[in-house]
């Protein structure tokens, strides 16, 4: 393909081998007139185009972006917080992928597995966790990996306490050969170059995060502190600090028929998630309804702002099967808020495996009655 190359007069000439060196002045000059020949609308161009970079940088700006999420976020127990590692009382394979606002075509790709176990001879959990995040047809990537410890403490009849830790690495890497900056178009025609100076392309840093889990055989709840070493993980050149993350969930379970001979057990479980990130606030609620082997659920995700005025982001429906140790579960994000002819919603898929079958001695050791997950 033939390179262009522009003289003193801003005529364009063609030469084989050489490479494109257009000056900022000149740029917009060539830019400009052939915008105005062709009828397009330089300042409505110029506007998209960085509404186009904005979107992009956000997630590179914002500390509540920083961190992925699942609507089924009790079928990704590792990302709630480490408490959750061994909550299952035994071997805990889960792997989620969740595609956000497929309409658009810089979308959001999350993949997420884990894994954890119960070690009934320790009274403890661990667990491993990795998470990866495409923003934007993987022009900024985010990559997680951690690993996850908790310890159960009996403190009553049905009462029992769950701390945990967990230390990570994360790391965020942005590809700026696929952004497109103004001074790259030029008509219908996209210049392959740039004169923008890219940031820093790829940072890493290790991180922990703590929380407490307090369950019985009914009711759990439980807060996670995350990013606790408060770093930057920006790749802006003015670094800042990363907020501390709160997360505050729970819910409780009730039995509707318990199982008898051949009649199947039905339950309903309520929950609920808070998260708050600098003055960022997101809660969802909804309810579980499970009768074997299927589960069913639904959620609002939303957030009050003051008065009569709500944040309105989403209702979730979600289906489920379970066979003996294997489940698997999928759920909807119908978008309520003003981007809802926009987004296309988000899709979500979770796998769970279970090594070994549940362990029937619960009375002494206690398990989490979120749903089985």
């Amino acid at each position: 393909m033939n390179k262009v190359k522009y003289n003193s007069a801003g005529v364009k000439q063609k030469h084989p081998s050489s490479r494109v060196q257009i000056s900022t002045g000149r740029a917009a000059d060539c830019r400009d007139r052939l915008l105005h020949k062709n009828g397009y609308n330089r300042k409505r161009t110029l506007h998209l185009t960085w509404l186009t970079i904005i979107a992009l940088l956000l997630p590179i700006s914002s500390s509540y972006t920083q961190d992925s999420q699942f609507s089924q976020f009790y079928s990704a127990p590792m990302q709630l917080g480490p408490s959750m590692a061994g909550s299952a009382n035994e071997g805990r394979l889960v792997m989620n992928y969740r595609d956000q606002w497929p309409r658009l075509s810089g979308r959001f790709i999350t993949y997420a597995v884990s894994f954890d176990q119960y070690v009934e001879e320790y009274n403890s959990g661990i667990g491993v966790s990795f998470i990866h995040d495409n923003a934007g047809s993987s022009k900024l990537t985010s990559t997680k990996a951690g690993i996850n410890y908790s310890y159960r403490i009996k403190a009553g009849r049905d009462l029992f306490f769950q701390p945990g830790l967990e230390t990570y690495y994360f790391q965020r890497r942005i590809n700026f050969d696929k952004l497109t900056f103004a001074d790259q178009f030029y008509g219908e025609t996209i210049l392959p170059s740039s004169i923008q100076t890219p940031p820093e392309l790829n940072r890493g840093q290790l991180n922990f995060s703590s929380s407490l889990l307090v369950f019985t055989s009914k009711f759990w709840t439980g807060v996670t502190v995350g990013h606790l070493m408060q770093l930057n993980s920006t790749l802006a050149e003015d670094p800042g600090h990363m907020p501390l993350k709160l997360t505050a969930f729970g819910g409780a379970t009730f039995n509707i028929k318990r199982q008898y001979r051949n009649m199947e057990a039905q339950t309903i479980s309520l929950a609920y998630q808070f998260r708050r990130q600098s003055s960022v606030n997101q809660l969802d609620l909804g309810a579980y309804y499970f009768r074997t082997p299927l589960r069913i659920g639904l959620w609002y995700r939303g957030m009050p702002q003051g008065g009569s005025e709500w944040n309105r982001d989403a209702v979730i429906v979600s289906a489920g099967v379970l066979f003996d140790q294997f489940m698997l579960s999928y759920s909807y994000d119908l978008t309520i808020s003003n981007m809802i002819q926009s987004t296309g919603g988000a899709h979500e898929i979770a796998v769970h495996y279970r090594f070994g079958k549940l362990l029937t001695d619960l009375k002494g050791i206690g398990q989490v009655p979120c749903p089985r997950f």
